[in-house]
């Protein structure tokens, strides 16, 4: 079985057509109740200042949240930006997969999370390899040290 946080990964950084569609897939055998409907908030970014080692806030970023409920089981679904229905639909299969006795339709959603992780993987191979044509090497520079080059003038 796939991680919550593959899971997750995958679901966000894939179409939102696909997490739309897979939990469609999911309320047509169960049913879904909505505990916090999709609202959106901001949320702090920190980040951790290296020389310092010390934390700051870079800023604010929008976020929408939804929290759905499918028995006794509650699914939290959350996304950086606006888009409601992907955090509804994330949130649907995020409880889907946390009901004690996993229903027969979960092996059809997660069959097409591992497709869509594949798929993923492939894609960022392709953005690798592009990058990778184009990267400088700085080392080719014949061992000459351009900074005491430039203090000597």
């Amino acid at each position: 079985m796939i991680s919550r946080r593959r899971r997750t990964e995958v679901l966000v950084e894939s179409d939102p057509s696909l997490a739309t569609d897979l939990a469609a897939i999911v309320e047509r055998e169960l049913a879904v109740a909505d505990v916090v409907e999709p609202h959106q908030g901001l949320v702090m970014c920190d980040v951790r200042e290296t020389a310092r080692s010390s934390r700051f806030y870079l800023g604010e970023a929008l976020m929408t949240e939804c929290r759905v409920r499918i028995g006794d089981v509650e699914g939290l679904g959350v996304v950086l930006g606006g888009d409601a229905r992907l955090a509804r639909a994330l949130a649907v299969i995020d409880a889907a997969f946390g009901l004690p006795e996993p229903p027969a339709v979960l092996g059809e959603v997660e069959r097409r999370v591992e497709v869509a992780e594949a798929e993923l993987g492939r894609a960022r191979a392709r953005e690798a390899a592009q990058v990778m044509a184009s990267r400088v090497s700085f080392d080719t520079m014949g061992g000459q040290d351009m900074s005491v080059q430039a203090v000597v003038k």
